[in-house]
Parts: C-alpha cells; structure tokens; sequence
C-alpha cells in the first residue's frame, strides 16, 4: 500500500512538473526570435481632432515582450477623452505641448475656483477638481493600472504622443491583450480588432462603446441623480461616432492651473547650480550600497549581525509567519470604512490592516445594503473580485471595456459572482438587507468610483466633462454635483414612500 501511494506521488508529481515544463518551455519559445522586423501601426482609427494608431500586439516580437504599442496625434484644442487601462502606460511626448490630468481614487480635489469666478452666472457653484499638469516635447508621463488620465492640446503644434502598455504587468489580472476603458463616447476601441483576432468572435453590437453605456438608465438616473436626457449623453447614445476618441473643444477649454514660468533659469544661476548638486549627489555611491568585492550574501549576513533593519520595505518590526495575526473581524465591525445610516456600510481589509495578506495577495470587502439601496458604479484598479451573497438579493449590473452589459441579473444569497479587473460594476438591493463579502486578487486592492462625490467625474475640471460628454456646461455641474453621496446611495424618496 505504502509503495502504491509511493508511485502515485511519483506519478502526480511527474505530471505536474512535465505540465510546468511544457507551460515554461511554450514561454520560452515566444521569445525564441529568429528574425525582427522593424514595424510600422497597422491599425488608424481617426476621430473629430485627430487620431490613434496601433501596433499589432498579437505581433510575436510585442508578445515576447508583453507589451502592446500605440500613437495617438491630437490637433489644436482636441481633448483626448478620459480613459483608463488594464495595465501600466509609460507615454512619451514625440511632439507638442499641452495639458493632461491622472484621477487619483480618494486623493483630494486640491486646485478650485476663486469664490468670485462664477458671479454673474447666476449660481454659486465652484468648480474643483484634481491636480492638472502641463506637459511638453521629450516628456515621459508614467500612467498607473486603473488611472484615469486624459490629455489636451491647447497649442497650433499637434501633439504627438506614443503609448506603451506594460500588458505583462503583476498588475494586469485580465488576459495579455491590451484594453481601454473609456468613460465617454461611442467610439472604436483602438485594441479590439486584435482581440478579435485572437478570440475568433465578434463581440456583440451596443447602443454605445464606453463604460456607462452598458448601464440600464435607471441605475444611472438613481446613481448620479440626473435626468435621462444627462444620462443619454453619459452613454455616448446617437453620438455621431466620426467624433471619436479625440474630440475638438470649442472655443478650448477653460482649465484651472498655476501661471506658467516666463523663463527658465538661465545656466549658471544659483537655483541652475542647486539643480546641478542635487544630481550630483543622486550620482554618488551611497553608504548603504555594497562595498566592492562584496556580494549580496555577505551583505545581507553583515547587516543581521548588527540587527539592521534590510531594505525590503519593511520597517524592521515585520511579522514572522508564525506569530502573524492571521483573524480580523470585517461582519460586525463597530467602525465601517463607509457608512450611510439610510444606505448601508461597507468595511475593508487589506495587508495595511492584516499584514499577512501581503504574502497571500489577497484581500476583502464586507457589504450590506438597505432595500432600494445602491452601490455606484465602480470599478477594481488592480484586482480581480469574486462576490459572493450571504442574505437577500440585489440586482447587479457589469459593463466590459466595449461598453456591453455583461451581467444584468440578480445575485441571491448563495451564489457567487466574478468582477473582472476594471470591468465597472453597480448594485441595488431587493431585499430589507442585502449583504455580501467580496474576495480581491491584490493585498491593497483599490477602487474607482464613476458616480458621485470624490468620483472621477467629480474630479475632473467642468469644461473637461462639458467637452467629453457633449454637455452645456450647466449640465455638466448637474453630473458632478448632483449626487452628494460618495459610495452608498440611499433609497429616493419615492422609493422610500412606495416600500413603506
């Protein structure tokens, strides 16, 4: 008996290794080159101020490298409309000058209006929005996982900008084909004629191709608190698609930022010489680094003897496996992340809370939801999430990067649903109380709201959304301002009235 489980062992791990083998030697193989090819984009997608050219990524010289390229030209005063990727961008500035803005999740909305601006107007509102930046020829813009960024030429100089998507990114939880998630329009995504190649199907027609185009209108009339004809230009619905991914602002764009610099500093000054220093010192060894002849064994063995801390990350008071808090509470906390007292809680762990979880790459969400109640829509920026309903029922709703509703159905307790990275997600609870746990494939996984306060709409100048949406600019202040609320959106009162 003891040599049959023997053999058995034998034969699974046999199997097993020859499985690896054969998954390690195909990855291999793609990079096994015999002949490169200098490549021009085979793919042009022209838009109303401009256009995007891309790459092949199914190309085997791009999939040894998983990465996937692109060119995006803007002309004067063309808006790049608001987008975000399943993986991280590094963008170089072939040529031009402009304005491009990052919507950071949680992070403050720290440039405004002076109180004054809008008098006259009839109104007191006050546009405020995330940190704008300029950019100019030469630049490299680092764009992370999940961001959503946007850019602006306000220059005669067209701007030239070439894309590359790290696509074999840790970050990057879908498949090896690049996506752009965009928040408006109706247009082409620039990546899904290859996925189309590569899957051998074509993905099915929609009223429009941006995240919220999937949504049912009512879930976005209730989550942003807008009338149907805002929420029918959210959508992108009879957008004349020549306009595209690129749109042209008229009379450009009114954008809140610091006076620029009237001249560099000329060679020689004294702020040109403390630039000089600091690079300097940038340059010199530091004493932390290894001394020569030394390897990094010795190092590592030196610096624990004298009970340093290692430069891992960790602050030196770092759990061992052994002794790490393995249990947090999340079901009954007495102290939600978020809290409605007519909507609901919500409560997270991540590896900031339980530092095991850094080793696992996992974390947790704890939801509950009063009747009529809804999550807005979001989206993960870097993790897979699996939900799973522990009582009641709500009606949920998924939207992949070609704007399709790719689940529309009610969740009952029980059941359990897959949330793709970045694929946007809602809900809104059928039941008293409506509760679920969410499982996410990153330690530190975040979230990106579309709706409400502190949303990336919210975050974004009112021009910019006038400009992306098609809106006048009063409705545009409608769709930032109208929902008060940041994630948990309490019932309407005609809803409240109806269920009592």
């Amino acid at each position: 008996m003891a040599k049959l489980l023997a053999l058995s062992l034998s034969l699974c791990f046999l199997l097993f290794s020859s499985c690896f083998a054969l998954r390690e030697q195909s990855q291999q193989n793609e990079c096994q080159l015999e002949r490169l090819d200098a490549l021009e984009p085979d793919n042009r997608i022209e838009s109303e101020g401009g256009l995007i050219e891309t790459w092949n990524p199914n190309n085997r010289q791009f999939r040894c490298a998983s990465v996937a390229l692109s060119r995006a030209t803007l002309q004067r005063n063309a808006l790049r409309r608001p987008y975000y990727s399943n993986a991280p961008q590094e963008i170089y500035i072939q040529q031009g000058n402009g304005y491009f803005g990052m919507v950071f999740p949680s992070c403050p909305e720290t440039f405004e209006e002076p109180q004054q601006s809008e008098q006259g107007e009839g109104g007191r509102y006050r546009d405020s929005h995330q940190k704008v930046n300029r950019f100019r020829e030469g630049d490299i813009i680092a764009v992370p996982t999940g961001i959503v960024f946007w850019m602006y030429n306000d220059q005669d100089t067209p701007v030239i900008a070439i894309s590359l998507t790290d696509i074999g990114s840790s970050n990057n939880q879908l498949d090896q084909m690049p996506r752009r998630f965009y928040l408006a329009g109706n247009q082409e995504q620039e990546f899904l004629r290859y996925q189309h190649q590569q899957g051998g199907k074509e993905e099915q027609d929609n009223d429009g191709n941006n995240i919220f185009s999937g949504f049912k209108r009512d879930f976005l009339e209730d989550a942003l608190n807008v009338n149907r004809h805002i929420v029918d230009r959210l959508q992108g619905r009879n957008e004349d698609e020549e306009k595209g991914a690129i749109v042209k602002v008229k009379g450009g764009l009114s954008i809140i930022t610091p006076p620029e610099r009237q001249a560099r500093h000329p060679r020689g000054s004294r702020q040109e010489e403390d630039e000089d220093e600091d690079e300097k010192e940038e340059r010199q060894p530091s004493h932390h680094k290894s001394r020569r002849g030394e390897d990094e064994d010795d190092k590592e063995k030196r610096h624990s003897q004298k009970g340093e801390s290692r430069r891992h990350g960790d602050n030196g008071l770092e759990e061992t496996v052994c002794t790490a808090k393995l249990r947090l509470n999340i079901g009954s906390s007495s102290s939600p992340d978020i809290y409605n007292p007519q909507a609901g809680r919500i409560k997270t762990v991540t590896s900031l809370d339980l530092p095991v979880l850094r080793w696992l790459k996992l974390s947790a969400e704890h939801g509950s939801l009063r009747k009529n109640a809804m999550f807005v829509p979001h989206y993960n920026l870097n993790a897979n999430s699996i939900l799973y309903a522990l009582k009641g029922r709500a009606r949920l709703q998924v939207v992949n990067c070609n704007g399709n509703t790719v689940f529309d159905e009610e969740l009952e307790a029980g059941r359990a649903l897959t949330v793709p990275q970045n694929y946007a997600v809602a809900a809104k609870s059928l039941s008293d109380r409506f509760t679920y746990v969410a499982f996410k494939t990153n330690d530190r996984a975040g979230i990106a709201r579309l709706a409400g306060t502190s949303s990336v709409i919210n975050d974004m100048p009112v021009d910019v959304v006038a400009a992306t949406f098609n809106l006048e600019r009063n409705e545009a202040r409608q769709l930032k301002s109208n929902n008060p609320f940041k994630f948990l959106v309490p019932p309407r009162e005609s809803q409240k009235r109806a269920s009592a």
